[in-house]
């Protein structure tokens, strides 16, 4: 039978989740990304509505995500940058998007269903 080890700490969790995932040896600045960041991006994820085809995120195609990228970045800049004010939303939400527009590849539809901009005449 295999050897099974008490979990005692979130700490412990992270490491042994991220040795589970093929990460040999992950360093303390790992294991504080998964718990501090990575994980409540996922948790905004499960707690913010899930529609298991994606719709909600590939509605506007991969395009979109860029635009929400931008709108997630200027709003962090502005309470981070111009307000020395931390708005934690801002960032996971960053986060968020960017992860979709990673898992999305830029591939599909790039304008969704919103369909292509028209060009101006």
């Amino acid at each position: 039978m295999g050897q099974h080890r008490v979990i005692h700490t979130d700490q412990e969790a992270a490491e042994d989740f991220l040795k589970a995932v093929g990460i040999r040896s992950p360093t303390p600045d790992a294991i504080g990304q998964l718990l501090e960041a990575f994980v409540p991006c996922l948790q905004i994820m499960c707690e913010r509505g899930y529609d298991p085809t994606g719709a909600t995120w590939r509605e506007g195609g991969w395009r979109s995500q860029l635009v929400d990228i931008r709108k997630k970045f200027k709003r962090l800049w502005f309470h981070g940058w111009l307000e020395g004010r931390f708005v934690s939303d801002h960032g996971l939400d960053l986060i968020n998007y960017t992860a979709f527009y990673q898992r999305l590849q830029m591939k599909g539809e790039p304008w969704g269903n919103w369909g292509e901009p028209r060009k101006g005449d």
